[in-house]
């Protein structure tokens, strides 16, 4: 089973809409938004684990490190940084080759690296998302063409005017 960990913090930045919902001190917004956007993206992935990691807390008052959401675990670092959960991570599993890690941060793609994990850069990531959502989108297209009947000119200004 691959396991893929997302620096959620890194990754949000590079989805606008989300980066807005951080400008105008949305971080929930923002935070539910990438992991509607994750969960989407990785649904059809049966033998793939999701982890992701957040900075700070869920919310000001909230004591919760750890939950699900639609299947995906999510992880918030309190006084940590999410860097360190991260890593603390990599160096616990047993097979690092296993795992993926969507992030920009320097600090942690060195040490993925060193351990063989396999990296891939937020940016990366956002542009397989782009190309994922317009795949989604032909295809929804497509579904929605062929329910649809040819009907010439004529016929469609008779049941216009006639009927």
């Amino acid at each position: 089973m691959q396991r893929i960990l997302v620096d959620g913090m890194n990754l949000i930045y590079k989805f606008p809409d989300l980066a807005f919902y951080l400008v105008d001190y949305r971080l929930k917004d923002a935070r539910e938004g990438l992991l509607a956007y994750l969960w989407q993206f990785f649904q059809g992935w049966k033998k793939a684990e999701v982890l992701v990691f957040f900075d700070g807390k869920k919310d000001p008052l909230s004591d919760c490190y750890s939950e699900d959401y639609e299947g995906m675990s999510v992880h918030y670092s309190h006084e940590q940084k999410a860097d360190d959960l991260i890593i603390g991570y990599l160096k616990q599993t047993p097979i690092p080759s296993h795992c993926l890690v969507i992030t920009s941060d320097k600090e942690i793609v060195n040490f993925a690296r060193r351990i063989r994990a396999k990296r891939k850069t937020s940016e990366e990531f956002y542009k397989d998302w782009l190309s994922f959502t317009e795949k989604k989108e032909e295809s929804e297209f497509d579904e929605m063409k062929e329910g649809l009947t040819d009907v010439n000119e004529q016929d469609y200004w008779e049941k216009q005017f006639l009927t």
